[in-house]
This record gives C-alpha cells, structure tokens and sequence, in this order.
C-alpha cells in the first residue's frame, strides 16, 4: 500500500515511495454491597450512576475464572456474571456497533470490519447519555474501530490515536498495547472525575457522571504478550487444550496482561471511592477459535467457541450473581440506558440485564465468508437449540446435550431445523431489505462515474453463487491464508507461492485473488500483479480498496517504464484512484494516492491539496501528515511544512519521514549541528533510510564533523538500492577526497 513520499535536500525530485503490544495487581474486591468507600450506603443505588464500559477483544468465555485474569475474576465474583453471553458477530466492528446501539447486524447495517460505516441514524448509548447531561469519553485500542467507522458520535473525547505502519497503514489491526489505552482512560478520568476538585466550578463539574468506554485489543491475534505475562500462564492448568499449547499460551499471556492493566482502572475507582458509585461493565465482543470446528482466530465460523464471551455487571447495590440465561451483547446498551434512568429507543430490542429475563431467540450472523467467496452464516439459538444456516444448508445442535457443538442433528429434527430457518428470517427481515441481502448498494452517481471510467458495476455488490460452499467445509484454506498473510506481513519469501495456490485453488475468492497480487507487488513482479488486479476489478468492480490497490500497483510500474508507458501507467492509477473514490467518498488513502500521483506530474499544488484532504479525513495518520509536509516545503511554505512534519510526529513520534524533513528545513535554514539530532531520529525509527542517512552526512559535514559525515556517505554506498543517493554520496565523498589532497 503506497502512502509517502520523501523530498531530501539533493533530490528535490526524489518522491519515494513506501508501501502500504502491572505486575500481578489484584484489586481488592469490588463488591457491590458494603465495600463502596463512597457516599452512597450500602444497598443504595444512585440514581445517575457512573458508567465503565470495558470491552475485551477476542475474549474467550472459557478464559475468565481460569486463573490467568486475577482482577477480573475477582470482579466477576463480586458482580453479577452471564454464563452464557453471546456475541451478534464475530468481528470487531460489528460486534461493537452492536454493543453500542443495543441493534443487531441486519439493522444497524454494520457487517465487516474496515467497509460499513455506522449511520448517524442510528443513536449510541453515548449518545444518548451525552444528550441526558453525561460527559463522555472512549479510549480505543485498533484501528478497527477508528472513529471513520461511525462510533464516535456522542463522545466528548474518542482517543482512537492508534500507530501505523507507513507501508500498511490501513491494516485494520493497527494496534496500541492496553498501558497505553489505560493510561489515557486514567489521564482523562483523573482530569474529568477525580476527587481533588479545587474550585467549587470543578467540583461541580466532576459530579456530573461519565461514561467511559475502554477497548483493549491485546488477546487478538497475533499474540505477543510481554515475557512477564507468558510465564505466569505457562502453568495455568486450562482444560481442553485445543490446538496447540503455545498458540493458547501466548493467548492467554495477552488475557493475563489485559487484566493487569485493566486492574489499574478498577483500583482507581477503589481508591477515589467511586466504585459504589459506578456501573461496571465488562465483556468481550467475540471469542476465538484456537483450533475449535478447525477455526485458527474468529470471523468465519458461528460455533460457541467464537460467539460465547464472557460478560459482568457490577452494579451498585446489586448482590452478587451468577446467571445462566442465554443473552446478547445486544443487552448491554439498554441495560446501561435503563441504570441511568434514559429512556431507550423504540427500535431498541434488547433486555435489561438487571430486570427480569425472559427467554428469547438470539440471533448472530457472520458475513466475512463473503470475502473469500463463500457463503455468509446466520445462527439462532434459544438456549436449548442452535441452528447455523449457510445457504440453504442448515446445521442444528442440542446445546444441553452437545455444548461444544460436535454432533449436527439437523436431517432428525427437521421440524425444530426449519422452525428456527423461518425465525432467522423473519429477524432479517425486519431490519428491512438491506439487511436481508447483505451486500452494499452502490449509488447511481457511483454506477455513472464508474461507467465514464471504464468499469461497468451493478447496483450492489456482486453477490456469492448460489452454490458457494460452507466456511465450515473449506476452513483449512481459510488457515492456510492467514498463514500466508502472516508471512507477507513479515516480508518472508514463501508467502508469495503459498497466496498463488490459494487464488489457483480459489478462483471465487476475491480476497485470495487481490492479496496474491500484493503478494506479487511486493516481490517485484509487476506485471502479473497488474494483470491479477485487472481481472479482479473487473470481476468484482465495487471494492474501493481493490482499486486503490491496483492504482499503487499501477504506480509502481510506471516508475520503471519509458516515457509514454510510464504516462499511461500513471493515468491508470488516476483513473483507479478516482474509482475508489466513487466508491468511497471518504477513502482517506485513495486522495493520498491522488496526491502521490500529481506530485510524480510536478503539480505539486494538487498534490498538497490532496495531502490536506487525507489528512483531514484521517488525522491520525501521519504518513499524510508527512507527505503534506514534503509537499509544502516543495513549495516554499516552510512554516506550514514544518507544522506538517510536528503534527505527524505528534501522531506517530517513530515517523521518520517527518523527522528527516525537519532535519532537512534545519539544513537549509544554515543550522546543519542542530539538524544532525533530528536525521538520527529518523535513522533511528528507519535505519535503511537512505535519503536520511545521506542528509545526516551533509549536516555533519557542513558542521565540521567530516570523519563521521564521510563514514555516513560509505553506508550509503553499502546500502541496497537507493541509486540516487548513492550517486550523490559518490560525489560528495570524492569532493572531500579531493580537498584532503590539496590541503595536502
């Protein structure tokens, strides 16, 4: 994925591109009754209570109270915990849009991670609290959830300042580790609702409640919990140990260090006497499979290994409890609305945790499949029984019976099997026609401007065949790719042919076919990647990121072709770009490609111009806000380059580009000694860096450091590629060849 560009002081033409995780704390009890340290009595509930929502990504059910989660398990048994809590998606964004909203899938129309975006017709309990006098705030830990996707609406403060990778750095599992995340939810809960008020203006202004809602992402994959935490679950002895010790083991080390920092919030409201005065609620939003029904991580399949999580209620006033009705994470939001006396929307169907709870169908749904050309899933469940449908096949379980769902009785209950089919319906089709096709329509402006640019879409996305298999029936491929995902990711050489025989086995799947060709990209191999992405964009023509990824491919290309290929190459890319961008308005990543290419062109104005629109749509990117830099100081306009490459920097402090640009501002204001710090910076965050390693050489050499600045020329010259600055360094080294002589 192409996001920056690099202008050094020798090469005002050099645009480079670059493609695209406390020791063991236990708080003390948290009990609900007589262990408040506030000023609420015992059993009392306040009538406007505090909220803490702490969503855990990637929680298994099985995990809490096993002994690697001490202050949760704690908290669990002084709360009320929901055995039997089940997730409406196995995915991250909808499964957080759900929790929210308290609205399932089909009508909140939240489906896959990284392409819907939540309508502001559909109110969050931030919301809702913010407009019932609430102050609120949520601290984010991926990508995944930034606030483009649509929930951030109705929170005072949405700290989603999630790190990238300049080379990828749309991948949805951008992360920060959970110290970080905690460590804003405490700055801000210490600003906002501390107890050393010192007016009386603040005092009354920290008796206002908050809703503060956490997101810790560590347990998802990849699993690199700190050494510390991996050692204290080696010896957890877990039950069924799935399908392989040391991927459950670095699992749970993630789990156990999410709680250690988690237990820094808990502790906090202990010791400001808060916690008899807040709702805590904590819940995962989806399990993982770790080898379960043959499911590496989550999102494919709908069995209890990814749709259980665990789920506590802590509330004032509130015995503890342990409950085993079957519910939904579409509980949480009017169990929280109706604590806090707000009265919840009329399309709100969710139940009150804490009242009475009837039986009811619960359903969840999984359209990632529709990625890999396969049929989306849909479940149902009533607590006894539980039906998967993909298709028109069906799967049924006797959850009493059969708990880990390895015994499908669907062909000798035929009549429970199509009495939960017609309810799975009937759930979809309330949400209204949207939800029941499960594709994104594609506008008429769209289909027209598609049409002027030579690619021909239908009104909605191309649907999966009729015929398409089970998930459940081709899952090991499904493994195999996210194997081979992992390799490219880590730049290793086998990734390429393991992605190859995957598009070859599986011509249906556009994403085996799109991230074969990256595969191809990243190898060098420019032509066949070209090739495959122009037969994906004309097998499936309303992916914008299928486009934006054939416009850096198309990029690539022209910078080592001739003359007027490079300029047909380039107006591709446009022309794919502009695509994406008819698709997705507000693809920030497709407006940083506009500008990338415009600079190629010399119009470097409309490349700021774009640059400035990425940025405004993604300020937490600081690719863009780097590239903007580069471009305005192209254009003479230091100070607002400088502001460009600070702001970047304040965003992401490893960004080197931003770093090398201040340097290189520096050196030409005549104060090279000042700029060497700023060019070890950016070796520092980049050390194959070429263009900074030969601006650090210049800053040296014009403050008289000639032996380090000759040192840096000769890593230059040792470096692979970079023929620009290696022709510079040749020079520069020769000229200082040249005056030694004749100082000799």
């Amino acid at each position: 994925m192409q996001l920056e560009f690099h202008h050094g002081l020798l090469a005002p033409r050099n645009w480079l591109r670059a493609l695209g995780t406390a020791g063991r704390c236990i708080v003390a009890a948290l009990a609900m009754t007589g262990c408040h340290g506030g000023t609420t009595p015992a059993g009392a509930v306040p009538a406007r209570p505090n909220v803490l929502l702490v969503t855990i990504d990637t929680w298994r059910a099985d995990r809490l109270g096993a002994g690697i989660s001490p202050a949760l398990d704690q908290l669990a048994a002084s709360a009320i915990r929901f055995t039997v809590a089940r997730t409406a998606a196995p995915l991250t964004l909808p499964a957080h849009t759900t929790i929210l909203t308290g609205l399932l899938p089909p009508a909140h129309g939240v489906r896959v991670n990284g392409l819907d975006v939540l309508s502001s017709s559909h109110p969050t309990i931030a919301r809702l609290l913010k407009d019932s006098g609430y102050r609120t705030a949520a601290f984010i830990g991926a990508f995944v959830l930034d606030r483009r996707y649509g929930l951030a609406a109705g929170f005072d403060a949405y700290d989603d300042r999630i790190p990238r990778d300049p080379r990828a750095s749309e991948r949805l599992e951008a992360e920060r580790p959970a110290s970080v995340v905690i460590d804003g939810a405490l700055a801000w809960l210490d600003s906002h609702a501390g107890t050393g008020a010192s007016t009386a203006t603040d005092a009354a202004a920290r008796a206002t409640p908050f809703f503060v809602w956490i997101h810790l992402y560590d347990p998802h994959a990849p699993y690199n919990p700190p050494s510390e935490f991996l050692e204290r679950v080696k010896h957890a002895h877990l039950s069924d140990r799935g399908r392989s010790d040391s991927q459950q083991t670095m699992y749970d080390g993630e789990i156990a260090y999410a709680d250690s920092q988690l237990s820094r919030v808990l502790s906090w409201l202990q010791t400001r006497g808060l916690a008899g005065r807040t709702l805590i609620v904590v819940a995962g939003d989806h399990g993982e499979g770790l080898g379960e029904h043959g499911e590496q991580t989550h999102g494919m399949l709908l069995y209890d290994s990814t749709l259980r999580v665990p789920l506590v209620v802590a509330a004032p006033g509130r015995q503890a409890a342990v409950r085993d009705e079957a519910v939904s994470l579409a509980d949480i939001a009017p169990t929280i609305l109706a604590a806090a006396g707000v009265p919840r929307p009329d399309v709100m169907k969710g139940r009150d945790l804490l009242g009475d709870i009837k039986v009811d169908d619960l359903y969840s749904e999984t359209e990632y499949p529709r990625a890999a050309g396969w049929s989306p899933l849909h479940a149902l469940t009533d607590g006894r029984w539980m039906t998967i449908r993909a298709g028109s096949a069906m799967e049924l379980y006797d959850l009493h019976n059969d708990p880990r769902q390895l015994h499908d009785i669907a062909t000798s209950q035929p009549s429970i099997t199509n009495a939960m089919s017609a309810r799975i319906e009937a759930i979809r089709g309330a949400a209204g026609q949207a939800g029941q096709s499960g594709a994104r329509e594609v506008s008429r402006d769209a289909e027209e401007r598609l049409r002027a640019l030579g690619y021909v879409a239908s009104g909605s996305q191309v649907p999966v065949a009729a015929n398409a298999p089970n998930p459940a029936s081709v899952i090991e491929a499904w493994n195999r790719f996210e194997d081979a995902l992992t390799a490219l990711h880590a730049r290793r050489p086998d990734a390429l042919a393991a992605l190859e025989q995957l598009a070859r086995e599986h011509p249906e799947s556009p994403v085996f076919q799109t991230t074969a060709a990256r595969a191809m990209k990243d190898a060098g191999k420019l032509d066949r990647a070209l090739a495959t992405y122009r037969r994906a964009a004309r097998r499936w023509p309303t992916d914008p990121m299928l486009f934006h990824d054939l416009a850096v491919a198309a990029r690539d290309a022209s910078q080592a072709a001739p003359g007027a290929a490079a300029r047909s190459l380039r107006e591709e890319a446009v022309k794919a770009e502009r695509v994406a961008l008819a698709l997705s308005p507000n693809s920030a990543v497709a407006h940083n490609g506009l500008g990338l290419l415009a600079v190629d062109e010399g119009r470097t104005q409309e490349g700021a111009a774009e640059f400035e629109r990425a940025s405004a749509m993604d300020p937490n990117n600081a690719s863009y806000l780097a590239n903007l830099g580069n471009a305005r100081r192209a254009l003479g306009d230091r100070a607002a380059a400088e502001r460009a490459y600070r702001l970047a920097l304040n965003v992401s402090p490893q960004t080197a580009d931003a770093a090398n640009g201040l340097g290189v501002l520096l050196v030409e204001a005549q104060r090279p000694a000042e700029a060497v710090a700023w060019f070890e910076r950016a070796l520092a965050a980049a050390p194959d860096f070429a263009e900074a390693r030969l601006n650090l050489g210049i800053a040296l050499q014009e403050s008289g450091q000639a032996s380090r600045a000759a040192e840096q020329y000769r890593q230059v010259l040792a470096a692979r590629g970079a023929p620009r600055e290696k022709e510079a360094a040749t020079k520069l080294l020769a000229a200082m060849q040249g005056v030694g002589r004749e100082r000799r």
